[in-house]
């Protein structure tokens, strides 16, 4: 059964990563300068086609406005960017990312400044 004018449909599937032991990402791993960085998941993600990668964030800092933003590998306009705002002095702030990615399986990120702890992991991906 289909909706009336919508033609064929795309099926997409969330695969669910699992249970990490450990967080994929920590600020030990970035370059905070204010500057679009790749960020490369092809190690994590078993699949291919992926097209999006839910990404589990977690950030403390002690500059409330501090960012960490993520978005599709090669993109320059920006609309098409998520992250999360440090909102108070030192309580971490937490976030679920759904971003898109490229064959390359690379994601850009930038933080605003050098945060306090950052934490990112790869909960899963679209295909």
């Amino acid at each position: 059964m289909g909706i009336s004018g919508l033609g064929s449909v795309t099926v997409i599937q969330l695969q669910d990563r699992g249970d990490p032991a450990a967080v994929d990402f920590t600020q030990a791993d970035l370059t905070m300068d204010n500057t679009w960085r790749n960020l490369d998941l092809s190690a994590i993600i078993a699949d291919p086609d992926a097209s999006f990668v839910l990404l589990g964030l977690r950030v403390t800092d002690d500059t409330p406005g501090a960012t960490l933003e993520f978005r599709k590998d090669g993109n320059a306009n920006a609309v098409a960017i998520q992250g999360v705002v440090v909102q108070v002095d030192s309580v971490p702030i937490a976030g679920t990312l759904l971003v898109p990615i490229p064959a390359t399986q690379i994601v850009e990120y930038r933080a605003s400044e050098a945060l306090a702890a950052v934490e990112i992991t790869v909960l899963g991906w679209v295909a």
